[in-house]
């Protein structure tokens, strides 16, 4: 294939993420790219994601997924549990937390992969090692802070 050649098509949002709900309704595992830095340092831009939907039930603490937060789509890492809601936090977040609906959850990550590796996002020590950095934040709060005033 000529890669000198390629043109990159972007798509709205809605539309991306309409395709990408009706294959997940068919039940088909679907794969897109990371956009943004808000799973950094665990989720990387341009790293891609394996999705499958989820029922509740499956759904733990310390996963990733894929969810409709108001107008917008967020690939963020539970936090926290509760009846019908979640907790979501992106990885790189030190202060926001999207509360959502167990509706509003359209898959979980089941795998990722870096330029063709496949990361351990996915296994219980990596999702620990996501909660605890999660536990972080106000450390992290602080270090990010006095480097700004540095």
């Amino acid at each position: 294939m000529d890669t000198k050649h390629q043109q990159v098509v972007r798509i709205e949002n809605e539309s991306f993420f309409s395709v990408v709900k009706d294959r997940l309704d068919l039940g088909d595992r679907v794969c897109i790219p990371v956009v943004g830095k808000s799973m950094e340092p665990f989720l990387r831009e341009k790293d891609e994601v394996l999705l499958q939907t989820a029922r509740d039930a499956e759904i733990a603490i310390g996963d990733i997924v894929l969810a409709k937060w108001g107008q917008r789509y967020v690939l963020h890492r539970v936090v926290r549990k509760k009846a019908d809601e979640l907790w979501l936090a992106g990885d790189n977040n030190l202060a926001q937390i999207e509360k959502v609906g167990v509706a509003d959850i359209l898959a979980v990550l089941l795998e990722a992969r870096r330029v063709g590796k496949i990361l351990p996002v996915s296994r219980p020590f990596n999702k620990n090692l996501g909660l605890l950095w999660y536990y972080l934040r106000l450390p992290r709060r602080v270090v990010v802070a006095i480097k700004r005033r540095w």
